[in-house]
């Protein structure tokens, strides 16, 4: 199962969770925003969202300063 993210596509298992995909980018759950397919996808769903193929995914983590 192929999906994209931030332009790039990347090979998933079927069943495979926005949490999962965030694990195999490093990215930390709590820290991350994402958006599939347009629409924003709400942290504590991270692990309920299962993704289907050709999905397209914004993985963004949110910058402090000033």
């Amino acid at each position: 199962m192929t999906v994209t993210v931030n332009g790039r596509e990347r090979p998933l298992e079927p069943g495979d969770t926005v949490e999962r995909l965030l694990a195999r980018l490093g990215v930390p759950g709590p820290y991350a925003i994402v958006e599939r397919n347009g629409e924003p996808v709400q942290r504590d769903r991270y692990g309920e969202v299962t993704l289907e193929e050709g999905d397209t995914l914004v993985v963004a983590r949110p910058v402090a300063g000033g």
